[in-house]
């Protein structure tokens, strides 16, 4: 099972270089749930990785419901990513008005990102209807959703093996992910996503723990 995990920085990219880390999901601002870094910084830390780097498409926090503007700032970023650097895939996510997902923009999204994977994040928690959407998000050809399931993951594991068990999609558990819950959450998902979890203190602030990522990643293969 892969482990993916959140980096921030360059030396987040050093540190998990040394690790057994799968893949590394990249995004600035993490206090506010990961927003778009710089195009400068995306280059730099996908050429560095040597493991696949997915990158956060996030203008803003203020939800995913985006004006005609900010959406074409999204595509102007995802063509950088799919033209310009070595990311392996990028992460997204958008709803419309009524709390669907918004496919015309989804599908939009897919065909500038190319060959690149792409991953719906964490807007996922939002849509209300989440299983009718699956087919739809299928066919689109995404490849994973990152979600915790329903408000806290510890409370979700029926409704993400539920999920798992109804796509092809790569389901991505994430979001509260811990040692004290890792060995319950393996068993419902496809994947595993971790944040403060690797990092000294539980702290964003922190650095990366190395060792924290390895015993992480022991947990999924015992």
């Amino acid at each position: 099972m892969k482990l993916e995990v959140i980096a921030k920085s360059l030396d987040d990219i050093i540190l998990i270089n040394q690790s057994k880390a799968d893949r590394v999901e990249y995004c600035r601002d993490l206090e506010v749930g990961g927003l778009t870094p710089s195009h400068a910084d995306i280059k730099a830390v996908t050429a560095l990785a040597k493991v696949p780097v997915n990158v956060m498409v996030r203008p803003h926090d203020q939800g995913y419901v985006y004006t005609e503007e900010e959406f074409q700032q999204i595509l102007n970023d995802i063509d950088f990513i799919a033209n310009e650097t070595k990311a392996a895939g990028i992460v997204l996510g958008f709803l419309t008005p009524d709390g669907e997902v918004d496919f015309n923009r989804l599908q939009q999204a897919v065909t500038h990102a190319k060959d690149k994977t792409v991953t719906f994040h964490r807007a996922f928690q939002e849509v209300k209807n989440q299983l009718e959407a699956l087919p739809k998000m299928e066919a689109l050809g995404i490849h994973c959703i990152l979600t915790s399931g329903r408000e806290n993951i510890n409370e979700s594991l029926s409704f993400l093996k539920t999920l798992t068990d109804s796509t092809k999609i790569n389901i991505l558990g994430g979001g509260g992910v811990n040692f004290a819950n890792i060995g319950q959450v393996k068993g419902v998902v496809d994947e595993i996503h971790v944040g403060t979890a690797i990092r000294e203190a539980n702290n964003w602030e922190a650095p990366i723990s190395i060792t924290k990522i390895n015993e992480l990643k022991a947990c999924l293969e015992n």
